[in-house]
């Protein structure tokens, strides 16, 4: 179950305890002030407004990918399903039990089109994969150091910060799904490898955040400061 969130990631649940902050801080008078002021500074509207227009409004809100959008970049990607890349049927017998861990070729291609049409149902998954991908700044060039991998750690981790659901995990393959869907350039990260890179800025809000928060217990002051400020940026 997912709850009210606006649309630049921050949950309802959050905006009321950052607005209790707001009053015990004397920035805002009241709870009903503290409370207008975010929900102004999210959707330009009183905070009254904004619920109604959150509850109304929700699927429009929320989804920022369709299944009809799976099912489209799985129509460009005929290689991709729920665990990342796979392998077409034009190789000998002897590669797929070497690099799939298949007992055979045949085993291997019914278990990856399984692995297709699961990925086709991963609504939630990809959801929450473009949730956290908002807050990736893409790049035009190409770059190898980000892989779709160490990303599908870092959505789980940051949704697990959010609970908006009632479960953070996320396949490799919905990652990718979900970062073609964005926009970003994806680059296999080679013929064998289900996993692929992606092409992001390391500058990224969410990417400086997740750094900060694996050297939290050894930050300066200054440094805590800026990760107490990208924790809002991304909504948290």
């Amino acid at each position: 179950m997912q709850n009210l969130v606006f649309p630049s990631g921050l949950s309802v649940q959050r905006a009321k305890k950052r607005a209790k902050e707001l009053v015990k801080s004397e920035q805002a008078k009241t709870q009903t002030d503290a409370l207008d002021v975010i929900s102004f500074k999210e959707v330009n509207k009183p905070w009254a407004l904004a619920m109604a227009q959150l509850q109304k409004k929700s699927d429009s809100l929320n989804h920022l990918i369709t299944l009809a959008d799976i099912e489209r970049i799985l129509e460009q990607e005929p290689l991709l399903d729920y665990n990342g890349f796979g392998h077409s049927d034009s190789y000998h017998e002897s590669f797929y039990k070497r690099y799939t861990f298949q007992d055979s070729k045949a085993e291997y291609l019914q278990n990856f089109k399984k692995n297709r049409e699961s990925l086709k149902k991963a609504l939630d998954e990809c959801q929450r994969c473009c949730m956290y991908l908002q807050h990736l700044k893409k790049i035009k060039a190409t770059r190898y150091n980000l892989g779709s991998y160490t990303f599908k750690h870092s959505v789980e981790y940051y949704h697990r910060q959010l609970n908006h659901f009632d479960n953070a995990y996320v396949s490799n393959g919905a990652f990718i799904c979900a970062a073609l869907h964005m926009g970003f350039k994806v680059i296999r990260k080679n013929d064998t490898s289900p996993n692929a890179w992606i092409c992001a800025s390391i500058q990224s809000d969410i990417v400086m955040w997740g750094r900060l928060l694996d050297q939290q217990n050894s930050l300066q002051p200054k440094e805590l400061k800026l990760l107490a400020k990208l924790e809002k940026k991304i909504g948290l």
